[in-house]
C-alpha cells in the first residue's frame, strides 16, 4: 500500500498499526539525519531513539491533503528534537544553577532599566540593580550563549503572562497551523529574528504583538511618535518575512 493510502486510512481510524507501518518505513530517514551528530558525546542509539519518537510526532501530525511530501514535513521536526536534546544537555552539563537564575533575569532587568535610563544599561547599572556582582552579571550573560532557544511553551520574555508564549506569538502572527512547516522549526526563526532586535525594537515587539497594545498606546508610554512605532513594527515584521523566506 502507497504512503498516500496508508495516511488517509490513518487519518480516517487513527489506527497505531497503520501509523507504526508509516513510521517504519521511514526509519531510514532518521538514520540519515543523525550521521552527522555521532561523535559529540552521545551514543548512535540515543539519538536513534530521539529521532524515532521525532518520527511519530511528525506521523500524527501530517496532514497529507497539504500536499507536502511527508519526508519533507519530517525532517525539520526530527532535527529540531536532535537540536533542542543538543541545547538542553550542553545547559544542564556546563551551566551552573546560579548562573542559569542571573542569566534568566538579565533580559527583564535591562529592559526595565532602558526605559528608566532611555538607553541601554551598562554592565554596572545591571548589577547594581540586580543586587549582583559586575563579574556575576557578565559570567551569566557569557554562559546564556550556551542555551539560546525559546521553547515554545514558555514565555519569549522573562514574567511573561499567557498569551506570551512564542506558540501563541506563532498563531497569531505566523500563521503556523497554514504554512506546513514544523512547529520546532519556528523555534528556530523566532530565536533568530530576536537576536537581531535592538532594545528599542524588542519592546516593541512585546508590547505590540505579544500584549496588544495600540501604536497610540506604545508611542506615548515610550514618549515617541505614533509614526516611530509604525516604523518599528514594519522594521520587525519585514525581519521575520525575510527570515520566512529563507
Amino acid at each position: 500500500m502507497k504512503n498516500a493510502e496508508l495516511f488517509a486510512r490513518y487519518a480516517k481510524t487513527g489506527d497505531v498499526e497503520i501509523r507504526n507501518r508509516i513510521v517504519e518505513s521511514h526509519l531510514y530517514v532518521v538514520d540519515i539525519l543523525i550521521r552527522k551528530y555521532l561523535n559529540k558525546g552521545v551514543e548512535y542509539d540515543d539519538l536513534y531513539q530521539i529521532g524515532a519518537l521525532a518520527l511519530i510526532t511528525a506521523a500524527d501530525r501530517f496532514d497529507p491533503e497539504r500536499g507536502y511530501a511527508f519526508t519533507s514535513f519530517a525532517t525539520p521536526t526530527i532535527l529540531g528534537e536532535i537540536k533542542k536534546y543538543f541545547r538542553d544537555k550542553e545547559w544542564s552539563l556546563k551551566v551552573p544553577r546560579r548562573l542559569k537564575e542571573i542569566n534568566a533575569k538579565i533580559a527583564t532587568a535591562k529592559e526595565t532599566l532602558s526605559l528608566q535610563l532611555k538607553r541601554t544599561p551598562t554592565i554596572a547599572e545591571l548589577a547594581e540593580y540586580m543586587g549582583r556582582s559586575e563579574e556575576e552579571v557578565l559570567e551569566a550573560m557569557e554562559s546564556g550563549k550556551a542555551y539560546d532557544a525559546y521553547s515554545l511553551s514558555r514565555p519569549l520574555f522573562e514574567g511573561g503572562e499567557d498569551g506570551t508564549s512564542a506558540e501563541r506569538f506563532m498563531e497569531k502572527f505566523m500563521a503556523v497551523e497554514d504554512a506546513g512547516f514544523g512547529r520546532l522549526e519556528y523555534e528556530e526563526i523566532i530565536q533568530k529574528v530576536l537576536c537581531t532586535l535592538n532594545e528599542a525594537e524588542r519592546r516593541v515587539f512585546r508590547r505590540r504583538f505579544l500584549e496588544n497594545k495600540t501604536q497610540a498606546e506604545i508611542a506615548g508610554e515610550i514618549g515617541v511618535s505614533q509614526m516611530t512605532i509604525s516604523r518599528a513594527e514594519k522594521t520587525i515584521r519585514n525581519k521575520f518575512i525575510k527570515e520566512l523566506e529563507k
